[in-house]
């Protein structure tokens, strides 16, 4: 084996080899096959989203949070696997992990604004 030779059944890791010894692994994108996995996972998520969301005897905060989970669920699916946060260097990953930390705090403080600004019959004062 040589230097950057595919490392046969890895799912696609390229081998850097060094003396006849493996010294580094880098690991490329995904297959193709993964994607359609993944879509397919996100698939049945959404139909799952869509049957909570008919469900009739379930109630609105139990809903609310089993979708918020879903959806959760959903979006760390697709930036690790879509915008390729599962095989980007650690340092694009924390730069996106600030910038969602970052955008939750500035729309939790803007939630809870707008919350104060309503009185008690939910009329909005400004």
């Amino acid at each position: 084996m040589t230097t950057g030779e595919l490392l046969s059944g890895s799912g696609g890791e390229l081998v850097g080899v060094e003396h006849g010894e493996v010294v580094e692994v880098e690991h490329l994108h995904p297959q193709p096959r993964q994607y359609v996995m993944i879509a397919v996972v996100l698939v049945v998520i959404t139909g799952i989203e869509i049957a909570v969301s008919y469900a009739t005897g379930l109630n609105s905060n139990v809903m609310i949070g089993v979708l918020l989970v879903l959806a959760a669920f959903k979006f760390f699916l697709v930036v690790a696997w879509y915008m390729h946060l599962k095989t980007d260097s650690k340092m694009l990953r924390r730069w996106f992990i600030t910038g969602l930390v970052l955008a939750f705090i500035v729309f939790s403080i803007v939630i809870l604004m707008l919350h104060g600004m309503l009185n008690s019959s939910n009329v909005y004062r400004g």
